[in-house]
């Protein structure tokens, strides 16, 4: 049996897609962290782009790039999730991408320095939470009743903006957004995103608001101060 080993930082969204999808084919791995600040050798000489996730397939082979390796495991591993119906395969795969384009507003949102520029951050991420409204079926997830590799890809983000929310409330707008706020709890409920989720990646999420001192971080409580062991990459 080939053996597979997750590289992996806590934070890290496209790490957690990675580990869902893992979880969802109920394929053993191990998982090793890192810290993204301070690389070890072996990894900045096997990940191409110095970055997680990769994952280690074997004695001698390294993927890397969160979309390709949910392929490999979609392709390689038993029980498939993507529909069988080619335009629907193709329609996922298209908001897989369209979704991990969406990750890169939580970084604007956690280093907006003034209001003004947290509020146009939020006003782009709602335009696009109205594209996935408007994508949505209606069901309990995206396209459906079932959890699918685009539910693992946009749970991570959905998970972060929940965090936010939590703090400063007017991300989640059920009634803009009353399809994902439903997708959203069926998310938080599912078995293989919770047990993604480290019980600290709250905790540490906030923590890196509070390193990156920006607008967010004065929503936080008092007791949370920068991590400076927290790579900033995510």
């Amino acid at each position: 049996m080939v053996k597979y080993k997750l590289v992996s930082y806590e934070l890290c969204p496209f790490v957690q897609q990675v580990s869902i999808v893992l979880s969802m084919k109920n394929i053993e791995y191990d998982i090793e962290f890192i810290d993204l600040s301070n690389p070890p050798e072996w990894f900045t000489e096997v990940s191409p782009l110095k970055k997680v996730p990769i994952l280690l397939v074997g004695a001698d082979q390294v993927l890397f790039e969160s979309i390709a390796i949910i392929e490999f495991i979609e392709d390689s591993a038993e029980q498939k999730t993507y529909p069988s119906n080619l335009v629907e395969r193709c329609r996922d795969r298209a908001w897989i991408q369209f979704i991990n384009q969406m990750m890169w507003s939580l970084y604007d949102l956690s280093v907006n320095s003034s209001e003004s520029e947290y509020g146009s951050t939020v006003e782009a991420l709602h335009k696009k939470l109205d594209q996935l409204e408007a994508a949505s079926g209606g069901g309990q997830y995206l396209f459906g009743e079932s959890f699918s590799l685009v539910e693992a890809t946009l749970a991570p983000l959905l998970l972060r903006i929940g965090y936010i929310d939590q703090i400063a409330p007017g991300i989640l707008d059920e009634a803009r957004h009353r399809n994902i706020c439903r997708i959203y709890q069926s998310i938080i409920s599912n078995a293989d995103v919770q047990r993604s989720t480290p019980a600290s990646l709250q905790q540490s999420y906030y923590a890196l608001l509070a390193k990156r001192q920006g607008y967010l971080a004065a929503f936080l409580d008092p007791g949370f101060s920068p991590a400076p062991q927290l790579a900033s990459r995510y």
